[in-house]
Parts: structure tokens; sequence; C-alpha cells
């Protein structure tokens, strides 16, 4: 495309928009001018309906004005995109040379994120029907233009480089007469305008746009030949549930308006009131013919294939409604009578032979009884029109033929947690992969022989009320691609392992494809026992050599009764390189008045000791004892432990109680723990009740043990035998004497008065003696004119001195009274040194020359006199002495001495040395 404006100036601000005959996915635009410069500053912009440009890219005269003019960063010579819409701002073309005939080169896809891959950001970017050139400025240099004869904008000539959209599914496109513009060529089963679609016949993956690197193909569906057009549905999809044309679950491809009165998702089922005959194939010309049932007798319906046959169903087997039978519904079931109208028989259908004709008495099965053949005989239950004896006989493991139809209440056990792969002795565990696209279990038939997946614990356990229900699993594989030389393989679908040893096994069957749903029923009938010798199944072994003997009832219940382990197949064929689970459901039921009678479960009236639906368990209090013998068809019997009924169970062989419940000790048994009260050998769990010293809770139960008052009376009440010091009373409900608290609240406690031996307020703890001079709440000071230690009881008197104290108070602790001016001492009784006589207020000391100092009795203010001398002041001499001096009086008895006793003094004061005799000398 171009557009050529020669010989004329333009001189407008904005080139008018080139407009397409359509829609184009715009790749590159070049202008070219003529006799001027090339643009300095434009806006290449696009538009759909004319009315709304976006700008495709900015041109600018230089970097700078890309940020002032744009507000863009500018980019060099080879731009960089961000993202597939960025748009880019460039002064790359916006120079003055040449001064004509320049060339302006605009690339919008290349160099792009998303130029291979077309992405939709990408098309919905370069999509224009109309491309403008705005205008905005002329080449100058400084502030006017150089040459004025130039100041315009010329071009001639405009190139758009584009294509159609064909959404990348088309390598041309061509002119079309019919709808006036190009159209294009779709190739990949693609259809539309723009290829934007698959063709009606090929929707089984979703249509998504074409890519330069790798191209989309639009699957065909597989609708075996009756359908000409198919849709893509995402639920289908999900679940795996249509076929594609290689035979393979994948994709959503729904087929629409199935033909030859087939349909289903891929046309393979036949429409209400047809069927496709045994061997008939699905994409046959005529699969699927009239079921031409009895129209009074059926309900139109019948078995649209032979893909039931697994539950008895024969294709083209008419559903009959209530009264009727036969292939065609033609004639009057069991308990009916007068075709074509059947009504009813008197009898009970489920209860009568299948010969009776209803003409006169009901002739009843075996183990039916009444006059209508209504209800089992003593001995039986569950009466079903499928028994040819009507009903089956009570198993009740031995214990008792009395039993009646279960009343339950059923629920699922469905999980995918904590599943394991194992082989088939469940020797070995490995965990499989949790696939996150769908949720569904993986596993690889390498890493276990004969591999099989281990059910979780939930599913073990007592499944005796899932007898007669079904196990119904899901399972995938896949088989290494280009292999022709596998095989399907065969092997036990599902093998239950009881903790009695017996290990027991259910199907053998091939199976084609690469899935399949089976539904296992938990009776007797088709199971078989495992051999002993059998470790492993190889692909070679033949059905036969692993198959032991088939189960019996007893069997299948002491299996379902104590259930180990849960084990469904996990290999389906030899050239399995994955496997897969997708849900495995176990109905299980529980009794409830309300619940449901129409199942194989009986419920047994259990002699003393036994307990469970069908006595399979022994009671509270009892043991199981086996007999006879060591073959796994063991009868067990439920004997009473001897150990007053305080333990779950016991060894009867070793006579040992073991683990006494209910707070009781003892070999048997028989006594209370401690902490406990009661007679534990009456046989109840409630037999020893918890002590309350005085109260149950731990906190205030301060006597470890207690004892009934009478050992044979359980109303004699109790004493507690153990209360700690401080408390008293039957049950330690009071504190004892010198204690106080209330053991009776929660939290409270007995706490030793704080008096110091003295007694105290048994309630609040004020103590209401105090020894040792003390006083207080809690004794916890001296009393008034006391000092000391309180708490070592030796408050004293303060005992201050009325003459020299201020107060009758002194410190608390060191006793120190407060005294007065010239008084002194702890009790100011005495006065300060030099003064004395308390009595006449501490008067100065006034000695005389007779005293030894100027210091005085500080409390008498007596002198203290030299030898001889006498008198408060020390002022004159004794009796018989003389002469007051500083040295004190002489003695006037030495006078009136004889003359051999001053010898005599002589003598002896001469043995006391020379200054003594001297002195006597002078005496004499």
């Amino acid at each position: 495309m171009s557009r050529r404006e020669n010989g004329a100036h333009l001189s407008l601000t904005s080139l008018d928009a080139v407009v397409c005959s359509q829609v184009y996915q715009v790749e590159y635009v070049i202008v070219k001018a003529a006799n001027s410069p090339r643009p300095a500053a434009w806006i290449l912009e696009r538009s759909l309906d004319s009315e709304n440009f976006l700008p495709w890219q900015y041109y600018a005269p230089n970097d700078e004005e890309c940020w002032s003019r744009y507000s863009t960063p500018p980019t060099g010579s080879k731009p960089v995109y961000i993202s597939d819409d960025h748009v880019i701002c460039t002064s790359q073309h916006s120079k003055q040379i040449p001064m004509e005939n320049g060339e302006i080169h605009t690339k919008l896809v290349s160099g792009r994120p998303g130029a291979l891959s077309h992405s939709s950001t990408l098309l919905e970017f370069t999509q224009a029907r109309y491309v403008r050139l705005r205008l905005q400025g002329l080449q100058r240099s400084g502030e006017s233009s150089a040459d004025k004869r130039q100041a315009f904008y010329s071009i001639k000539e405009i190139n758009i480089g584009g294509r159609c959209l064909c959404s990348g599914h088309a390598a041309r496109c061509r002119y079309s007469v019919h709808h006036g513009h190009q159209k294009c060529e779709c190739e990949r089963h693609t259809c539309g305008e723009r290829c934007e679609k698959c063709c009606p016949m090929y929707n089984q993956i979703p249509w998504r746009p074409g890519t330069a690197g790798k191209g989309f193909h639009c699957e065909k569906c597989n609708c075996n030949g009756h359908a000409t057009s198919c849709r893509y549905d995402q639920e289908v999809a999900r679940k795996n549930m249509s076929m594609d044309i290689h035979g393979k679950y994948r994709g959503g491809g729904m087929c629409v308006n199935c033909t030859e009165h087939t349909a289903g998702i891929n046309c393979e089922k036949c429409e209400v009131g047809y069927y496709r005959p045994n061997g008939v194939a699905p994409d046959a010309s005529e699969p699927c013919i009239p079921c031409n049932c009895n129209v009074r007798g059926s309900t139109g319906y019948c078995t649209p294939d032979d893909s039931y046959t697994h539950v008895g169903k024969v294709a083209g087997a008419c559903e009959c409604k209530p009264g009727y039978s036969g292939y065609k519904c033609d004639q009057c079931a069991a308990g009916y009578q007068q075709f074509p109208d059947c009504m009813p028989c008197p009898c009970d259908s489920r209860g009568i032979l299948p010969s009776d004709d209803c003409e006169g008495y009901c002739l009843c099965k075996a183990n039916v009884a009444g006059e209508f053949c209504d209800r089992c005989k003593p001995g039986y239950f569950a009466l079903t029109k499928d028994n040819l004896d009507g009903c089956s006989p009570c198993y009740c493991f031995g214990t008792t033929d009395r039993c009646t139809t279960a009343r339950l209440s059923y629920s699922m056990i469905s999980t995918l947690e904590n599943w394991l792969v194992t082989d088939m002795n469940a020797s070995r565990a490995v965990v499989p992969i949790l696939k996150t696209d769908d949720g569904w279990l993986t596993m690889t038939p390498y890493e276990v022989s004969s591999p099989f997946w281990l059910a979780p614990q939930v599913y073990s356990g007592n499944r005796v009320s899932s007898y007669g229900s079904n196990l119904t699993y899901s399972v995938t594989w896949v088989v290494i691609r280009g292999d022709n030389s596998g095989k399907p393989t065969v092997g036990p679908n599902v093998i239950l392992v009881g903790n009695n040893g017996l290990r027991i096994a259910y199907g053998e069957e091939q199976y084609s494809g690469d899935r399949a749903e089976i539904s296992v029923s938990l009776r007797e009938q088709g199971w078989y026992h495992v051999r002993d010798d059998i470790r492993d199944i190889p692909t070679r072994l033949r059905r036969t050599e692993f198959r032991g003997d088939p189960v019996t009832k007893t069997q299948m219940m002491h299996v379902l009764a104590d259930l180990k382990h849960l084990m469904i197949r996990a290999q389906y064929h030899s050239g399995q390189i994955e496997g897969s689970l997708q849900y495995a459901i176990l109905a299980t039921g529980e009794f409830s008045p309300d619940g449901e009678t129409n199942n194989l479960v009986e419920m047994c009236e259990c002699p003393e000791g036994y307990e469970g639906l069908s006595c399979e368990r022994c009671t509270w209090g009892y043991a199981r004892v086996v007999t006879n013998g060591t073959n796994l068809q063991d009868h067990h019997i439920c004997v009473k432990c001897d150990c007053n009924g305080h333990v779950e169970s016991c060894d009867i062989l070793m006579g040992e109680c073991g683990t006494c419940l209910h707070h009781t000790v003892g070999p048997k048994c028989d006594r209370c723990a401690i902490g406990y009260y009661g007679i534990a050998t009456k046989g109840t769990s409630e037999d020893c009740e918890k002590c309350a010293c005085p109260l149950s809770i731990e906190s205030n139960n301060f006597s470890p043990s207690c004892q009934l008052d009478d050992p044979t009376d359980i109303n004699s009440g109790y004493v507690c035998t153990q209360c700690p010091e401080g408390y008293t009373g039957d049950h330690c409900e009071s504190c004892d004497v010198g204690f106080y608290g209330n053991p009776l609240t929660p939290g409270g406690t007995c706490q030793r008065c704080p008096c110091n031996g003295g007694a105290c307020d048994q309630e609040t703890g004020r103590c209401l003696e105090c020894r040792g001079n003390t006083e207080g709440w809690k004794c916890e000071r001296c009393k008034e004119a006391h000092y000391g230690n309180p708490l070592e009881l030796n408050c004293m008197p303060c005992d201050c001195s009325t003459l020299g104290s201020s107060s009758v108070q002194c410190d608390k602790t060191t006793g120190q009274c407060s005294c007065n001016s010239l008084f002194t001492g702890r009790d100011c009784s005495s006065c300060i040194e030099g003064y004395g006589n308390v009595t006449a207020g501490c008067q100065e000391c006034d000695c005389d020359v007779g005293a030894l100092n100027g210091l005085c009795d500080s409390v008498s203010g007596i002198c203290r006199c030299a030898p001889g001398v006498v008198g408060s002041r020390c002022d004159h001499c004794d009796m018989d002495h003389y002469g007051l001096t500083s040295d004190g009086c002489n003695n006037r008895s030495y006078e009136l001495r004889t003359l051999p006793e001053i010898y005599e003094a002589e003598a002896s004061f001469s043995l006391g040395g020379i200054t003594t005799a001297a002195r006597a000398i002078r005496l004499s």
C-alpha cells in the first residue's frame, strides 16, 4: 500500500489518515520526504475506528525533546523494547541531512519480545485500519530556519507493510468478492474470516493462535462416524471423559447431533430405546437397533451394550416394570399373575419359590416362614429375592443363632492421603507421587515388583459392617509408546489381609485400553485364597498358579472383623511405565435406629461377654481365647477376666490382669489406688472415687490418701489419712491451732501463724497473742516504749530516765532514749563528763584539793578522793587522818606505835626496798 503526495507542499499540522479497506496487522511504515527535510517532531498513530488514535512511535529533534515534549525516554539506533506494546521515542530520523528525499523506516514487530510467538498483546498493538502522521515540528537551526524556502513539510510517498489478521493460521490471504475485502486462506483445520476458531469437526482440544516457532493444529473429534461437528467442553476435558481418534482419553471434544440413534460424548452409546448388540463396534454404520420391549411390561429402556455383562446384564435386555420379567418383559415375575396385567400375589415375592404360580397357598423358600412367606425362620436373616433359600443363616461367629438384619446408616471412606505402593506381600513400601494437575496418585512399576496400592489405616480395622457392600475404585495406566510386544497382564484386582494371617483375593481379569473403573463385592462369592508360596506374579504366570481354595463365609468374616491390609492392583500391562489411582471408595455402616435394612449385615443377639454386629468382639472385662487347634478357622470364645471389672481384657492363660483401670490396683484390681477410696470389688467403673481433701482439685487436695470409715460400707463416708501439718478435720478441711487460712476455697491453704509461737485468728491470720513484748497483726514490732528484734522475741523496755530524758520512747532498734541537756547514756540516767548529781539536774563537778582529779561521779556528783580524804567534795580528812593535801591525808595511828614495833616495821620495810625502808625511818 502507498499514498503519494507529489508536487504539493503540505502545511498542515497532521496528515489525513491513511484508510485501509479492513483491519490489518501492520508490521512497518516507510515515509519518504520530497523537496524538504524530514519532519523534526511528529507522532505515528493508529486507529480502528478513525475516532480514537493511539501512538505507535514518537519522533523528536533530539533526545532532550523526547523527555520535554513526549515524556518518554529516548532510544538509540537499536531500540530495546520492554514489552510488545512499548511506545518508544527516537531522534535518529530527525536530522536535517539529507535536505531532500529523506526516508523514515519504522518497524513495529521486529525486535519485540512476542515477535516469534505472535502474542495477543503484539497482535492488538499492531492492528489498525487508519494510520495517521501527526506533524508537530519543522527542522530548525538556532532560532529560525536556515533556508526559509525549506520551512515546510513535503511527503511524496508512504509505504505501509502489513498482513491479514489470520491468527497465525494462514500463509496468505486473497480478495473475496463476496466479502469485499481480503480473506484468510486458513490452514491446520481452522476456520473463520481470521482463522479464529477450529472447524466444526476439529474441537478435541481448545483453539489457540498459531506461532512462528511451532504451529498449532486443531484436532479432530472422535464421533465414531456419527456426527459432523463437535464442540470443546472444559469440564469433560478435566474429567478425561472424551476419547480422541487415537483411543486415548484426553481433550474435551463433545460430538453434536449424533446420528444413527447414537448418543454420548463420542456418539459411542445408543439413545434410550436402542441398544448395540454384542460384537458390534461403536463405529459401525448402523450400530444401534430398537429395544423392542413389551410396552406394558417395560420402561422402554434396555441394556445399551455389552459393557454391563460384569453385573449380569445382557445387551438388549429390557428393563422391566415391577411385576414383569423376561428378556423383553413379556411375562409376569415371580409373585405376580395374569399377564399382561401382572397383579401382585398376596405372597411376598422375596420369599416364594420361583415356580410358585400364586395359586393356592404360598410356597416358601427353604429358610422362609409365614403364611405369605414374608419372614425368615428363626436362625436366619436378610430376606431377599435373589437368595435361592430366601434368607441367610445367622453367623454370629458361632455364639448364637438369633439375629435380624442390621439397621445401618452408610457412609463412604474415600481419600488419597497416606497411600503407599507395595508388593503383594506388603513387605516393602514406596511413597507415590501426587500429581498437581489432576490430583491423582502416580507410581512407576519399576520401583516394586507386581505393585499394589496399599490403602491407609482408615480403610482397615473392623469392617464387618461392609459385608455385602462394594469397594469401588478407578485406575489408569500408561503403556510405553512404540512397544507392540507387550500385552495386558492378569492378577488379583484386590487383596485383603487379616490380622489372623489370611490373605484372600478377588478378580483376575485382563483390561484393554488405559483405564478401568472396578467394583468388587465384599462377599465370599468369587474370592479365593492366595497361595502361601506365591511372593510375586510375573507376567507369564497363569491364573491357576496363584489361585488357592475358594473363600468361605467364615473366613471372609474373620478377615473383615480384623482387616490389616487392603491392596488394589496397580499393574495392568506388561509394557506399563506408569499407573495412577483416581479414587477408592469403601462403603461402611453404622448402627442407626432409623437406618436401612436392605443389606446383608446381621445384628446378632450376643450372649454375655460378646458384642458387635456379629458378636465379633469381646465386651469390656472379657478376654478372647482361641479354641480347636491352630488352623485359620479357629473358633474363639470370650472368657470373663477375674479382675473385678477393671480391665478391658486380660491374659487368661497367665492369670494376669495387666494394667488396672478405674483407679484400681492389685493383682486382681481389688484395691483403690492411692488418692481414691471405695470398694473396688463391686465391679463398676465408679467403684473408686477421687479423694477430696477437702476439694478434688489438685490445688486443694492436701492428703495423698484417704479411706472409708467402714471398709465394708460405701456410704459410711471417708477420712483423709495424711493431712499435712497445719491441717485438721476428716477431710483436711480446717486449719490446726497455730495455723490460719481456708482450705475449702480453691487455691486456699493453711499457713503457720506469723505470731512467733502465739495464737492467731484461724481465718484472717491476725495474731491474738504476742510474746516477748511484741505487738501488731503479725507481732512484727516491739510494744510502745520497748526496743529490740521482735523476730527474736528480745524486745526490752526503754526505761528512759524521767530526770534525764524528754520522752518515755526510745529508738526501736538501739533503745537510745532522747536525752536532755547535760544528760547522757542509753537511758539518759547519767550526766556528761565533768557533771554529776542527776537529781539536781547535772551540776558541774565542784571537787576540792583532796580529789584525785576534777571529775565527779556522773550520777551522784560525788568526787573521787585521795587516800584519807572524805566528803562529797573531798574537802576534809577522814577520821584519824590529818594534813589535807592533794596527796591525801596522813594517818594519825602511826604516831602511837611502840619502838619495837617501829624497828619491826623498819626491818620489814627494809625487806621491801631501800626507798620504803627510808620512809619507815622517817616515820619513826
